[in-house]
């Protein structure tokens, strides 16, 4: 397991950034031991605005890309661990969803990149373009992947249709789906 600190506007000593590493080498380590040390790649996004820190950790898992952010004042060690736990959360339920789904077995994504990052504030131009592979999966399990990552929708390939599809939240706290008819 490789960790991969990325800091933005941010001044973590060495020290701090060092024991960070231990953190999470100590909590996720059991997760990946039967794997290559360099298959896991955690992605440790630090920022510092105004005394705040937020930490945005992402990481691949059975084929899925788990993501949290968390924000602390004055140091980044306690948000660093509210991280872990909740991707510590994200990863066992992914395991019962996916031990529930007996149809098909997990695989590892050979290439899973880092998910978008959600904008501050809403612009007219595009300032960000975003590309990955979307493999093809059902309905429900683009739901899970889009609450796995924390975001308000999700594009996808529709297995059943073999189309581009897009799962949203309601503000009804529900879920929608988009679907792209053929032109």
């Amino acid at each position: 397991m490789i960790i991969r600190f990325v800091m933005k506007d941010a001044h973590v000593p060495a020290a701090v950034q060092e024991t960070m590493n231990k953190r999470v080498h100590q909590r996720m380590d059991a997760y990946f031991k039967d794997e290559a040390e360099d298959a896991t790649v955690i992605t440790v996004r630090i920022t510092e605005q105004k005394n705040t820190y937020k930490v945005e950790m992402t990481m691949p898992y059975l084929g899925h890309t788990l993501r949290t952010e968390n924000q602390e004042r004055e140091i980044s060690l306690p948000a660093l661990d509210k991280g872990i736990d909740v991707l510590e959360r994200q990863m066992k339920k992914l395991r019962t969803r996916l031990g529930r789904d007996l149809r098909k077995k997990p695989a590892i994504a050979e290439d899973a990149s880092a998910p978008e990052l959600p904008e501050e504030e809403p612009s007219e131009k595009v300032v960000r373009v975003k590309r990955y592979a979307a493999k093809p999966m059902s309905v429900e399990d683009a739901i899970l992947e889009m609450n796995l990552l924390g975001h308000s929708f999700y594009m996808f390939s529709n297995i059943e249709t073999g189309m581009a599809a897009t799962v949203y939240r309601r503000k009804d706290g529900d879920c929608g789906l988009i679907e792209l008819e053929s032109l």
